[in-house]
């Protein structure tokens, strides 16, 4: 979650004032996203029981003893939280988790990473877009915690959904390198995890060799941190990179050659 602190007040009001206006875009592809994507849609019946098991978490009162290995003050330090606290801290709200899975289920899409498992209830959105293309997939997904990830595992149990994802535990600067190798080519990566400005570029930096035309990176809370925005804005600057949706929130590149280089801001608030 956000640390509700000047910079970040002062980026979201900025992004609100400058999001891109919907009726003035001219890339058909931005606008298709935006259409199918990224604007409030009714929830199918497949959300209801991801959306169930996130306020069972919400008010278990169980504690786990959780490793922080982000880029808060406590980073490597194990502290007791209850589970209620890690889902309302560290899940990504639902708005955010349906975005990324009508985007993979739009693009039809079949391999990808997750580098941030938490709870899993984003991985389970992945996972669900999936299960529903029934085309062979290669989702791995990755948790630093190790009592975070035994529940995980659980939810994926309890959700059916095992069989659409393989968890990893361990530190991202350690078994990354290792998965990436499993992929051919990567569809999506979704990147919620060690919220530095070297991290960020370090797992952009081992991602990019495995990107092809379509594949999407989605980076969390890229206005976290005066860090995590230098990195958001030196990875637009990449030579690869042709089109960045910023949605404040998150961030989404793109790699599409056809396409000249266009960066926009929109809103989903």
């Amino acid at each position: 979650m956000f640390s509700f602190n000047f910079f970040y007040l002062r980026n979201l009001i900025c992004h609100y004032f400058k999001a891109t206006r919907v009726d003035v875009l001219h890339s058909p592809f931005v606008f298709d996203l935006w259409k199918n994507c990224i604007r409030k849609q009714k929830t199918p019946d497949s959300f209801l029981a991801i959306e169930k098991l996130r306020n069972e978490l919400k008010t278990s009162f169980d504690l786990v003893h959780f490793t922080d290995l982000g880029a808060s003050n406590e980073v490597n330090k194990q502290k007791v939280m209850s589970v209620s606290e890690v889902a309302k801290r560290h899940a990504k709200q639902k708005l955010l988790a349906q975005i990324i899975y009508r985007i993979i289920k739009h693009h039809n899409f079949s391999k990808g990473i997750e580098l941030g498992t938490s709870l899993g209830l984003t991985t389970a959105y992945i996972a669900t877009a999936l299960k529903q293309s029934k085309t062979d997939s290669l989702f791995e997904s990755i948790e630093g915690s190790e009592e975070v990830f035994k529940l995980a595992e659980q939810n994926m149990r309890k959700l059916d959904l095992q069989n659409q994802v393989t968890l990893n535990l361990g530190n991202f600067d350690n078994v990354l390198f290792e998965i990436i190798k499993r992929f051919d080519t990567i569809d999506f990566a979704f990147i919620d995890g060690n919220h530095t400005y070297e991290a960020t570029l370090n797992y952009f930096t081992q991602l990019l060799p495995k990107a092809h035309n379509e594949t999407v990176l989605i980076f969390d809370d890229i206005y976290w941190s005066k860090g995590m925005a230098e990195a958001w804005n030196e990875i637009k600057q990449n030579e690869k990179v042709t089109v960045t949706i910023d949605l404040f929130f998150i961030g989404l590149v793109y790699f599409r050659k056809e396409q000249n280089k266009q960066h926009f801001r929109m809103r989903v608030f």
